[in-house]
Order: C-alpha cells, then sequence, then structure tokens
C-alpha cells in the first residue's frame, strides 16, 4: 500500500471490505504531519535568523523524515493487524478444548493488534517532540502556521491511536495484559497531549499577535 497514490488509499479507505481502516488512515496523518516538520525545516535551514540554530534544524529535518517513514510503514502495518483476531474468532468452539484453543489464539491475535497503535502512538511523542523543538526556535512569518496545523494532526494521531489502542484491549480476557497495555497507552497520552495543547497555544498566540510567547514561557525572544 505504500507505493499507492492518495486516490487510490482513499478509495480504498472507503471501500466495505474494511481493509484499510481507522488505524491505517491514522497513521496516514501521523505521516503528514512529520512531513510538515520536514517541511518546515527546509525552509529554515539556510535562513540568516537561524544561522546559529542551522544544525538543530538540519537534525530536527531528518529526524522527521525518519519519523515520517515509520508511519508509513504503520499505516501498512494497522491495514493488516487485525486479520489473526478475525481468524481467530472463526475457529471452533463446539468443545472446551476448541474453545480454550480459540481463545488462546484471540488473545495472540489482539496482543499483536494492539502493538501497531501503541508504536504510532510511542512515535508520536517523538514527533510532538521534534514540534516542541521547531517551536523554541526564532521562526517567523506565516509558516508558523505550518507548526499549529501539524502539531493538531500530531495531537489527533495520538488520541487517535490511543483509541486503536482500547478498541483491541476491550475485547482482551488476560486482566494483567489489558491493564499493562492500556496503561502504557495512558502514560503516551498523557505526556503527548500536554507538550501538543502547549506548542499549539504558543503557535496560535504567534499568529494572533506576530510574536511568540516571552522568553520566560518558550526560552527563546
Amino acid at each position: 500500500m505504500t507505493e499507492q497514490s492518495i486516490s487510490d488509499y482513499l478509495n480504498q479507505l472507503q471501500s466495505e471490505n474494511g481493509l484499510p481502516g481507522g488505524g491505517s488512515a491514522t497513521a496516514l496523518v501521523g505521516a503528514m504531519s512529520a512531513a510538515l516538520v520536514h517541511m518546515v525545516s527546509e525552509i529554515q535551514q539556510d535562513k540568516k535568523t537561524l544561522k546559529d540554530s542551522r544544525q538543530e534544524v538540519i537534525t530536527i529535518l531528518k529526524e522527521a523524515e525518519e519519523v515520517k517513514e515509520h508511519f508509513e510503514k504503520l499505516k501498512d502495518q494497522d491495514a493488516i493487524a487485525f486479520e489473526p483476531v478475525s481468524k481467530a474468532y472463526k475457529l471452533p468452539k463446539d468443545t472446551e478444548e476448541q474453545k480454550s484453543s480459540r481463545q488462546k489464539a484471540i488473545e495472540k491475535g489482539l496482543h499483536s493488534a494492539v502493538q501497531p497503535p501503541l508504536s504510532m502512538m510511542k512515535t508520536t511523542l517523538k514527533l510532538i517532540e521534534l514540534y516542541e523543538r521547531l517551536a523554541r526556535l526564532p521562526i517567523k512569518g506565516s509558516i508558523v502556521n505550518d507548526i499549529a496545523v501539524g502539531v493538531l494532526f500530531a495531537r489527533t494521531t495520538l488520541q487517535s491511536s490511543h483509541l486503536n489502542v482500547l478498541v483491541n484491549t476491550n475485547f482482551m480476557k488476560d486482566e494483567q495484559t489489558k491493564k499493562e497495555l492500556e496503561g502504557l497507552g495512558n502514560t503516551y497520552l498523557v505526556q503527548g497531549e500536554e507538550k501538543a495543547d502547549q506548542i499549539y497555544a504558543d503557535s496560535k498566540y504567534y499568529l494572533m499577535h506576530k510574536k511568540w510567547p516571552s522568553m520566560d514561557v518558550r526560552g527563546v525572544q
């Protein structure tokens, strides 16, 4: 799916076969957010006002490309992650032995299916960190809008991935595993939302007032 056009992907997404679905679409939003970090960094890397921060901008640009590529892989991984669960639910359950075997297969499938959204959440924390580093630089002009839009995409990716974690753990019978996975997802969510909200607020402040919040708040003029 990675090589298909956006139009082809959207046609596949809207089809009734359910492959890909919301998880795959979430990864695509994350990839677009990373692409916006890359774009902002690429434009800013040769700006005279950022000459003292040029190496940091180049580093952010490189890391943004790595994050984008990881999201592209996750887009494909998530699209097929639930297949083992679907197959497990179709296993026979006429005898106690079959029921036990079926439940083990379901649990194993669910544990595998929850990995792509968890990975998306962890990757999104890295993405939000890139926006945080960008927002510390003295970037000026309308391009700040791309930072604001991009971090909103990142926040949406984080929240959507969290939902995709919960939709899988909800079917788990193993309460210990369920609790651990949900706890990890909740931790990622809290960490990322707070940072994303602050970056968005700072970016919006700039767009409204043509200046970033004070140095005491952001660490830059």
